[in-house]
């Protein structure tokens, strides 16, 4: 059979039709049956829902709603779009963008493991839209997407050199010496949110004082109020507090506490124990030791020695219990500090206690201990 023949001309056209049909078919197997067998990866979702959808293109439809934390296992992406399934066996697509990856998700859980039991220092909300990071860095990854006023509690805090980008200024002027100064540092908040945690820059966090105390973070920088214990007044359960506040350093977290205790008899708070001139940083940790509220302060002597100085409040006396060595241990002191026994050391102590008991404004209180029954709680 001769090549030009219109009979060998009919074969190689149904040939090349057939490659063609062939070459159609192995793409649409590519493209839509195998995505549906191998498993590119593991993700899960960020938001607290995220539609799933029908299709990637323009007009698409949703067909399912999917929820934070939620374990999807993605078998194909494009640019913006990953198509998945769900634990239940559904199939849909998903934007990318809402998705976190296996090994920054397994780090947020230990995280948030590390700091679930971590009594929270101060509370407040969001005053921007803002990432949370697994690590206090801005090239950390980003565990969620918080929207301004959401609420979060603060565990930790931690002081960072900003990235060199970030501090650059406008070079200085021809001719004029230029100033060496420190890198700007950014300070960023470990903060916990609706079974997460993660970093936030500070300055986005707004802290919210309790009303009941907000008279005590007047013309102060108040950083954290722990509830201690709580005690009855006509009915009602009175918190009682340790406050802690810093000056202008940025290194310390707090440098100042005070105890305030209720005065049942007036109704009102004072001020029972007051320490100045601390190395502190978070987390103060608060509990119970024999039925007795105890408070722990993580410090750092001149020598840059970590130590922890225990606290119990007895009644509406705070006493110093002692120290122990390091930051990690969780036991108390041996020897709890002897109370005086002289003359002089009880009129100097007495002294001491009139002293601290002062109100918010300055003055001194008339303050009589509370008869009220302590009650075992932290609040």
């Amino acid at each position: 059979m001769a090549f030009g023949t219109p009979g060998t001309r009919r074969v190689v056209k149904a040939f090349l039709v057939l490659v063609f049909l062939a070459a159609v078919g192995g793409a649409y197997y590519y493209w839509f049956y195998r995505p549906a067998h191998t498993v590119l990866e593991v993700c899960y979702v960020l938001p607290a829902t995220l539609p799933l959808m029908d299709s990637p293109a323009e007009v698409r439809a949703q067909i399912g709603e999917l929820h934070s934390g939620e374990r999807l296992q993605v078998f194909s992406r494009t640019r913006n779009w990953a198509k998945a399934r769900t634990a239940g066996g559904r199939e849909g697509w998903v934007e990318s963008k809402y998705l976190l990856d296996a090994e920054t998700f397994a780090g947020g859980e230990r995280l948030l493991k590390q700091v679930e039991r971590v009594p929270a220092q101060a509370s407040g909300s969001l005053v921007t839209d803002s990432a949370l990071r697994l690590s206090p860095s801005r090239q950390a990854g980003i565990m969620g997407n918080l929207a301004a006023g959401e609420p979060v509690e603060v565990v930790g805090r931690r002081v960072v050199a900003r990235p060199a980008a970030l501090s650059e200024k406008p070079t200085e002027a021809a001719g004029e010496a230029e100033t060496p100064r420190e890198p700007e540092r950014d300070v960023w908040y470990l903060v916990r949110r609706k079974g997460q945690a993660g970093w936030l820059i500070g300055r986005y966090v707004s802290l919210k004082v309790p009303e009941e105390i907000g008279a005590y973070a007047q013309d102060v920088n108040l950083v954290a109020w722990l509830v201690l214990d709580r005690v009855q007044d006509n009915g009602a359960r009175i918190p009682q507090y340790v406050l802690a506040d810093r000056n202008e350093t940025q290194d310390d977290d707090f440098n100042r506490i005070r105890v305030l205790t209720w005065w049942a008899k007036r109704h009102h708070y004072v001020i029972a124990h007051v320490e100045s001139n601390l190395n502190g940083y978070f987390p103060i940790v608060t509990g119970i030791s024999n039925g007795v509220p105890v408070f722990r302060l993580r410090l750092m002597d001149q020598n840059g020695r970590k130590l922890q100085k225990v606290y119990g409040l007895l009644g509406t006396v705070v006493r110093v219990l002692g120290t122990v060595d390091g930051w990690e241990s969780d036991a108390l002191p041996s020897a709890p500090e002897k109370p005086p026994r002289g003359r002089r050391d009880k009129r100097q102590a007495s002294r001491s206690v009139g002293r601290d008991r002062m109100t918010p404004s300055g003055t001194r209180s008339d303050w009589v201990p509370s008869k009220e029954p302590v009650f075992a709680g932290r609040g």
